[in-house]
């Protein structure tokens, strides 16, 4: 269940029931929320140099190279860094963060390898994206609970390109195809929910997947209800993230509520001034629901 009360509230109470000394609890007020050795700092902007830098060299060597050759050096590639990946996290501290960014390296490397390997045995390019997306999704379901941050990235990272490939595969050209960046957004937001690194990472890209999955399903036939479904299902996004009380998610709800709420008015009245009031009446009820939430959910002194 979600804690309603605020960092401040609850260090105010803990005081105030003996539960805090003074001194104790003003510690708390100004400690700041998180803080990042001044090495994992280094370790962080190291890494991304160095990952930068090993993909500049990697084009420049393979850029006279056959497909047969580009594709033995990625597996090779892959297979060294994900062993010198194992080395540094093992050693734990900066060189654990290092570590993960070599991951990425490594997994990257491996999941493009297979792309080029099906691409050498003629596969289909949609059944290539596939298969490369689902190789670095199960890579980083993998990694989650072992890794601070990099089986999250992974994991997010890849989720999108396999609805991609899904729906080009299976529903193209259909008013499905927004269904199933639904299904991806929704499955992002329960895995933030999890025991993971960067849950605002998970939590961010399946909001906004949500977003535009709805306004895309919204827009899709010129018709009223897939308006008024886009509507409920941002009302909901946006429900979600005031019981959460993560603003990313309430943001993306709200923009959702918005827009879809004039797309579903635009479809419901010609009139101009017609579809303003209607838009305009949404947001009041919005208003007096979160207000009559607000009220009911503080508790009485």
């Amino acid at each position: 269940m979600t804690n309603e009360k605020s960092v401040g509230r609850l260090i105010d109470e803990f005081e105030t029931a003996g539960k805090l000394s003074a001194p104790d609890a003003q510690a708390l007020r100004q400690a700041p929320m998180w803080t990042i050795p001044f090495t994992e700092i280094a370790a962080y902007l190291g890494g991304s140099v160095i990952f930068v830098g090993l993909v500049w060299i990697v084009i420049a060597l393979l850029q006279d190279m056959s497909k047969a050759a580009i594709d033995t050096a990625l597996f090779i590639s892959s297979a060294l860094t994900g062993g010198l990946s194992y080395w540094l996290v093992r050693k734990g501290g900066w060189q654990k963060t290092l570590g993960e960014f070599v991951i990425a390296i490594a997994t990257a490397s491996f999941a493009i390898g297979l792309g080029l390997l099906l691409d050498i045995a003629n596969v289909e390019e949609d059944l290539i994206l596939l298969f490369a997306s689902v190789s670095a999704l199960a890579i980083g379901a993998a990694l989650v609970s072992r890794t601070t941050f990099i089986g999250t990235v992974i994991v997010v990272a890849a989720t999108q390109p396999f609805m991609a490939a899904v729906v080009t595969k299976y529903f193209a050209d259909t008013a499905l195809a927004p269904l199933v960046f639904m299904i991806s957004g929704s499955l992002l937001l329960w895995f933030a929910r999890q025991k993971i690194g960067l849950q605002f990472i998970a939590r961010s890209a399946g909001a906004v997947s949500l977003l535009f999955a709805s306004i895309g399903y919204a827009t899709w036939d010129n018709n009223r209800w897939q308006p008024a479904v886009a509507l409920l299902i941002t009302s909901l996004l946006f429900a979600y993230g005031a019981k959460i009380f993560h603003l990313e998610v309430v943001g993306a709800g709200g923009l959702g509520v918005t827009i879809t709420t004039g797309i579903l008015a635009g479809r419901l009245f010609d009139s101009s001034l017609a579809q303003g009031i209607a838009v305009i009446g949404a947001g009041l009820i919005i208003v007096t629901l979160a207000l009559t939430i607000s009220r009911r959910s503080t508790p009485t002194s």
